[in-house]
């Protein structure tokens, strides 16, 4: 990152340290939503917001020390880093993106994004798995939101095959959730994986980031494979965001249905995912 673009990181993170609102983040960082300044040799906009960039500084600061201790990336919005993907969000894409692992697979050229049920049945966890592998072994970046369950399944799988999984979280990188995949996690890093997050360091776990979190998941990649859900299950939140988004959806199907896969069934019977199997 260039000087610049580190100066540029520092004066976003102390804008959102000191808590500046989003909206006004976007319309001073955002290259795509900020309209040029006009040439009237007028300050730049960004020095309206002394103040706050003074009070947020030191703490931006500690930020990046301690993330460059454990050896996190950030992307800005911004920066050549941040992945293009992303960027069909529009206003609500990430004003930053902290990472662990390799970077490069924000760009893989191909990207599959399998999701499913926290407690899937024993076809579901299988079906899960066996996508992760097969999407794999075909070089494809497997994504998913190292969840219990389905999600988990879906990276053993791709890791199984030798492939690269990358791994959005809804807790700041410093945090494991759940606490029973550290060992996952470590697999995935040393395999060539990434794990990704929107959130500071020191962020815990709150249910509505796993709701922010799965229009990441539908994002960044090019087609959403749902291995195994409910009706109430959140799999549906990063379903209705890859719809929106033009995404392809498909999923499996089970004979018979269960619980576990209801979600499954609705998907299909209303033309709203194409059948896996």
């Amino acid at each position: 990152m260039t000087d610049l673009l580190a100066n540029r990181l520092i004066d976003l993170l102390a804008l959102q340290q000191a808590g500046l609102a989003r909206r006004e983040l976007l319309q001073l960082f955002d290259p795509t939503t900020t309209e040029p300044e006009l040439p009237l040799d007028l300050p730049p906009l960004l020095h309206a917001y002394e103040a706050e960039l003074r009070s947020g500084h030191a703490a931006a600061c500690t930020l990046l020390e301690r993330c460059d201790e454990l050896g996190i990336s950030l992307h800005p919005i911004f920066a050549p880093s941040y992945p293009q993907r992303l960027r069909r969000l529009g206003a609500g894409r990430p004003l930053v993106l902290y990472s662990r692992g390799n970077s490069q697979l924000l760009e893989s050229p191909s990207a599959l994004c399998i999701v499913g049920t926290r407690q899937p049945d024993a076809a579901g966890a299988a079906r899960a798995y066996q996508l992760g592998y097969d999407a794999a072994r075909s070089g494809a970046v497997v994504i998913s939101g190292l969840a219990r369950g389905c999600d988990a399944e879906a990276h053993r799988g791709a890791l199984s095959a030798g492939g690269a999984t990358l791994a959005v979280v809804a807790t700041g990188l410093d945090v494991t959730y759940p606490e029973e995949h550290a060992e996952l996690s470590e697999q995935l890093l040393v395999h060539g994986g990434l794990i990704l997050s929107e959130y500071p360091l020191g962020v815990g776990v709150a249910r509505e980031r796993f709701v922010h979190r799965d229009r990441l998941l539908a994002a960044l990649a090019e087609e959403v494979q749902v291995a195994q859900c409910g009706l109430d299950s959140g799999t549906l939140h990063t379903v209705r965001v890859a719809r929106r988004l033009h995404i392809p959806v498909s999923a499996s199907s089970y004979t018979p249905y269960t619980e576990q896969s209801r979600g499954n069934e609705y998907l299909l019977e209303a033309g709203l995912a194409r059948p896996l199997d």
